[in-house]
């Protein structure tokens, strides 16, 4: 008899903590016990949900709209999506629209329908922790494609990957955490590597309503334009940051052909049964309107109040053409950026996350285990978050600034 605790599963014990997640429960810990926090380390953007959105969820309720939904997403917010993509410029039938439980949840149902266990996916080289997390859990292997120094691909560099369980690509414009935008010839260029060596692409939208410069393109929009037998892009949407609702937690994916809308369907079965069905209401409300071009504007304007504020301090700053955040190197300070992160939130009191967990490249042990390491080029930068309220956004970037001036 063993009297021991049995372990844990090696997949969950190899699993990298996010240092979003680390830095958001430092700052949290320090609220807690009354102290201010100049808070610029979540991607939560400090917008009002519209009203008719949670007059949507009210209605819902009240009539009663309780009761499991079918495991794609109701039909008429499958409807108001297509609508929406079609004002966009995108014909989809809403049949090839499969609703979920966020972005991430939809993230990992494409992962998981179109790669088995051993299969390798190209992720780019500066991502979204939970990309490693997830193809962690999926026992996906990941590969990186490089960057340059604007954190664009480095497209030639794409031909010298050679990996026989290559399956799958993905693509993040415009880039958490780096604020990259690709442009149209480089995500067709894109498109054809993933054509060329057949591969899916899974296509991370979240922040398609925020594009502040250059030209934008669409993976989705090249694939609508190939036969549908020739379609390969799963395009991933959220309606977390185009409408300030980063806690109800709802997305959708576009899916090029019947057999992935299926798969999705499926694989949504044991990973969430079905979504909220009030809530997926209250996104049918939100479609009814594109009002995301007033929170783009708002978000423009923070962006050049940050801009301002670190180049005049003398700082050397790369900036974003989209998304809501500043990726900063921080090498000056002669820290790293979980050192800098730290010392920042407990002497100024300002929350940012550390470039470290953007870019951890996993490696693995005789046993099959897993470690991390961060890429050197990533650890020493910081990303912070301009959605939010301009005051507290002066002030907090001040600090950050000075903190940097005086460790230089």
């Amino acid at each position: 008899m063993n009297d021991q605790t049995p372990s844990l599963a090696d997949r969950v014990l190899d699993l990298p903590r996010s240092s979003i997640r680390r830095l958001f429960n430092a700052a949290k810990k320090l609220e807690a016990e009354g102290q201010e926090v100049f808070r610029l380390d979540i991607g939560d953007p400090d917008f009002e949900m519209p009203e008719r959105i949670g007059k949507a969820i009210e209605d819902a309720l009240k009539r009663g709209e309780t009761h499991y939904s079918p495991t794609f997403g109701i039909e008429p917010l499958r409807g108001a999506i297509a609508r929406h993509l079609r004002r966009r410029g995108l014909e989809v039938d809403p049949s090839r629209i499969v609703c979920s439980q966020g972005a991430t949840q939809a993230l990992n149902a494409a992962l998981l329908s179109v790669c088995d266990a051993g299969h390798a996916v190209l992720y780019p080289q500066c991502y979204f922790p939970n990309y490693i997390q997830q193809a962690t859990l999926a026992g996906v292997r990941p590969l990186f494609y490089s960057l340059d120094e604007d954190f664009q691909p480095c497209l030639r560099a794409l031909e010298q990957i050679k990996d026989e369980e290559l399956r799958a690509i993905l693509v993040n414009s415009p880039s958490n955490p780096t604020g990259a935008v690709f442009p149209p010839d480089t995500l067709e260029r894109l498109y054809e590597f993933a054509r060329q060596r057949d591969l899916w692409i899974i296509a991370d939208e979240a922040y398609v309503d925020f594009v502040f410069q250059g030209p934008t393109g669409s993976l989705l929009e090249i694939d609508l334009q190939r036969p549908q037998e020739e379609r390969r892009v799963l395009g991933v949407y959220s309606f977390s940051k185009s409408f300030a609702v980063t806690g109800l937690r709802m997305g959708w994916t576009v899916t090029p052909n019947p057999e992935v809308t299926q798969a999705l369907s499926t694989v949504n079965e044991p990973l969430t049964g079905c979504l909220t069905t009030p809530l997926q209401w209250g996104m049918v409300a939100a479609l009814v309107e594109d009002d995301s071009g007033e929170r783009r504007q708002a978000l423009a304007g923070r962006l050049e109040v940050a801009r301002d504020i670190l180049q005049s301090a003398g700082l050397d700053v790369r900036i974003p053409q989209g998304g809501m955040f500043f990726f900063l190197d921080i090498s000056s300070t002669g820290m790293d950026g979980d050192t800098f992160a730290d010392r920042l939130l407990d002497e100024e009191k300002v929350a940012v996350v550390p470039g470290s967990g953007f870019a951890l490249v996993p490696d693995s042990d005789c046993h099959g285990r897993l470690s991390f390491t961060p890429h050197p080029g990533a650890a020493s930068c910081i990303r912070f978050c301009f959605a939010v309220p301009e005051e507290r956004l002066r002030g907090g970037l001040q600090r950050l600034a000075s903190f940097i001036t005086c460790h230089s």
